[in-house]
């Protein structure tokens, strides 16, 4: 009897860089070390059944990646989830986890939102937060905001209003607590057509500042005026922190 579960995992440091499609190995990999009862697809050649329901691009981190895994036989959840997730690399983590019961909704339905996190290192903090505070408070006020993405097949005009629910920016301490600096979260839809960070971006400041330090993906879930309610334990992941200048 197969049976399926939904797990969310993180991938941070070096791992960030790994393609949608190398992922897909690396997962496949660590089942085999791990020695757990995949289920297989059927034809010529047949695959791991791993799906993930969104590809992260490459070089961002997050601790709100998911995926959902088909065993051909029952596995012991806490011992041999807890196994593959030390066979898989440094960096990739899997942080919770959950059964899938019979007649569940699909996994990409519940995750109907994204909560971004942009850091920028301690230069010029107060002005830089001040500046994206006013941004994201007009921002919020507007009805509509059209960006164009550029791409190698051709330019695209997309409004990107209608997928920001929430924003925040705040100063706060760095990790090592020796300066501080300005964060930015972002609470935007996944549905089509996808708004990415970079997007908001050029809604927001066109150029003028420069790229954050890192760019993480913290959680994906149900939106709601606070932030979203995670897919897979149900916790409220707020899109404000501590602040001391905030547009939400």
């Amino acid at each position: 009897m197969s049976v399926r579960y939904r797990v969310r995992w993180s991938k941070e440091g070096r791992t960030r860089f790994v393609s949608a499609r190398d992922q897909s190995s690396i997962w496949e990999r660590a089942i085999r070390r791990a020695d757990l009862p995949i289920a297989y697809s059927e034809g010529f050649t047949p695959h791991a059944r791993v799906s993930f329901p969104d590809a992260l691009p490459v070089g961002v981190a997050s601790t709100g990646e998911y995926a959902e895994l088909t065993f051909a036989a029952p596995i012991r959840a806490d011992d041999d989830l807890a196994r593959l997730s030390a066979t898989l690399p440094e960096g990739m983590d899997i942080l919770t986890y959950t059964e899938v019961p019979a007649g569940a909704p699909k996994l990409a339905s519940l995750l109907r939102a994204t909560l971004w996190e942009l850091v920028w290192p301690p230069v010029d903090t107060t002005a830089l937060t001040t500046l994206l505070g006013r941004r994201c408070a007009t921002m919020l006020a507007a009805t509509s905001h059209e960006v164009v993405r550029h791409r190698h097949d051709g330019d695209r005009t997309l409004d990107v209003r209608p997928a920001v629910v929430s924003l925040a920016v705040a100063t706060g301490p760095t990790p090592d607590g020796a300066g501080a600096r300005t964060t930015l979260r972002a609470v935007l839809r996944n549905d089509a057509p996808t708004i990415r960070p970079a997007d908001l971006l050029v809604a927001l400041c066109d150029g003028e500042v420069a790229s954050p330090a890192l760019v993480r993906r913290v959680a994906q879930g149900v939106p709601t005026a606070d932030g979203l309610v995670e897919a897979l334990g149900g916790e409220l992941e707020m899109v404000r922190t501590d602040v001391v200048v905030e547009a939400a």
